[in-house]
């Protein structure tokens, strides 16, 4: 809890909506955080009177927001350079933080009523509707797919979509669920609806690996066909175009365990492709990085 010259605020600090920032977590927590939902970032000096009035309203605001919005307080005096940034002149000082960049912002005191019409505006703007947990949503979601539950993972994604049609993570997932099913053409067609300057999420950054190694999969010439190796690297990629994701790492983990410099470490790069076209949080990435590490290192 903040207390500010022995006075408690109104509320409690929930450590989940209402953060303590500095310049070392600004980024994971204002401009990362702001992809998915509102990022309301408070400038705030213990010394500041108006901050003091101004605190307690602003966390039972966002408290209220059941999640939607992100709390962020930032203490200029230790924390000068993003003030600076941010061209932060006077304080209390509240910037809104959405897709990583201010969108909106107010200065000095304001009244309840007024803050609840700014974070009315704010959601209006950002088109996350009232009823939808983005960020949960989005997790729910990638949960399944990194255990190969794909089903599941679309219709969390699908869910999203309904009510946000150009979300671009949820798009991107959904495409990669597609992939995962073996269907890479509506992938395609849906990685084309989203922007180039959106396409550098999580999401977006294994559905673009997955599709390009599924090209280069396509494109490889067998260089010997009597060479035992270079038959184990075809089927490898083989099972790759085929949707069998574990048939592939378990041939390129062999090939590696057997010459980890054959074609210049062709195996091990192209298995480190493969993890990222899974993503690096999926099961069968976490698990077979493991067993690389040991290889290597044994």
């Amino acid at each position: 809890m903040l207390f500010f010259d022995g006075q408690p605020p109104a509320t409690q600090k929930n450590p989940s909506v209402i953060k303590d920032v500095t310049a070392q977590n600004f980024a994971t927590d204002v401009l990362d955080a702001s992809q998915n939902k509102i990022v309301l970032v408070d400038f705030w000096a213990p010394w500041c009177g108006p901050c003091k009035q101004l605190a307690p309203v602003l966390e039972r605001a966002v408290a209220e927001q059941d999640g939607k919005i992100i709390l962020a307080k930032i203490n200029v005096d230790e924390n000068k350079e993003i003030a600076a940034q941010l061209k932060v002149q006077s304080i209390p000082a509240v910037y809104a933080f959405f897709k990583g960049q201010p969108v909106d912002a107010f200065m000095g005191v304001v009244s309840e009523q007024k803050l609840q019409a700014f974070l009315s505006r704010l959601i209006a703007m950002t088109n996350i509707p009232e009823d939808l947990n983005l960020e949960t949503t989005l997790k729910q979601a990638q949960e399944a797919f990194d255990q190969e539950d794909y089903e599941n993972a679309s219709l969390f994604f699908a869910t999203i979509l309904k009510q946000m049609p150009n979300q671009e993570n949820a798009l991107a997932g959904l495409a990669h669920c597609y992939l995962m099913a073996g269907t890479p053409e509506p992938a395609e067609d849906i990685l084309k609806q989203i922007p180039d300057d959106m396409k550098k999420t999580t999401q977006a950054d294994s559905l673009i690996n997955h599709l390009s190694l599924l090209k280069e999969a396509e494109g490889y010439i067998v260089k010997d066909k009597k060479d035992s190796l270079e038959i184990s690297y075809q089927n490898a990629l083989k099972g790759f175009l085929e949707n069998h994701a574990q048939k592939t790492i378990e041939e390129l983990l062999a090939l590696v365990q057997i010459d980890i410099n054959w074609q210049e470490g062709l195996a091990k790069t192209t298995l480190l492709k493969v993890f990222a076209a899974l993503g690096h949080s999926h099961r069968l990435t976490l698990e077979n990085r493991r067993k690389l590490s040991t290889i290597i290192f044994s």
